[in-house]
């Protein structure tokens, strides 16, 4: 069973009630969504508690997973809101502090072992106009906003809006899937 088609079946699971599917599930994909949510909140104890929304609301939804649908980019995009979330509510005055170098995990778009579906997104991106690959790295690498996007940018945030999804839609064109 592919790794897909196991996450899937797990998510199915949870939805039916089954306990240790959902242990397994949680198993399998924390350390990718742990990764996420700490790359956007930037403290363990901020992640730890997205991680904690995160699951929450996966077992909650589990009914919602379609069956053409992607279960990783789905508890993906659980995690990343729920990290976006926590990260909007935070007191204006609260900044963000970079990571310590001693701290420093490993970057899969760094790293010399890549999948292959990492190698092939990657050269989508490098398709992409600069300005356009750097306003999605910001976007959904270090989980900048649209109105942060506007001011970095220069531009009124509909604009960036556009051609955030404009360069989604070519990424998506560029890897072979339609939008």
């Amino acid at each position: 069973m592919t790794p897909h088609r196991k996450v899937h079946a797990l998510v199915e699971a949870v939805a039916a009630g089954d306990l240790r599917a959902f242990e397994e599930l949680y198993r399998l994909t924390s350390p990718k969504l742990y990764g996420i949510v700490l790359r956007l909140l930037r403290r363990p104890e901020l992640a730890a508690d997205a991680m904690r929304q995160t699951y929450r609301r996966v077992r909650s939804e589990a009914h919602t997973l379609r069956a053409n649908e992607d279960p990783v980019c789905w508890m993906v995009s659980i995690a990343r809101g729920c990290a976006l979330d926590m990260a909007w509510q935070r007191p204006v005055g609260d900044a963000f502090e970079p990571f310590d170098a001693a701290q420093r995990g490993s970057d899969p778009i760094g790293s010399h072992h890549r999948s292959p579906a990492l190698t092939r997104l990657l050269t989508c991106l490098g398709r992409l106009p600069e300005e356009r690959r750097r306003m999605l790295l910001l976007a959904f690498y270090d989980g900048w906003s649209y109105e942060a996007l506007s001011v970095y940018f220069d531009a009124p945030a509909p604009a960036i809006r556009a051609w955030m999804a404009r360069s989604i839609h070519q990424l998506n064109e560029f890897m072979g899937r339609r939008s």
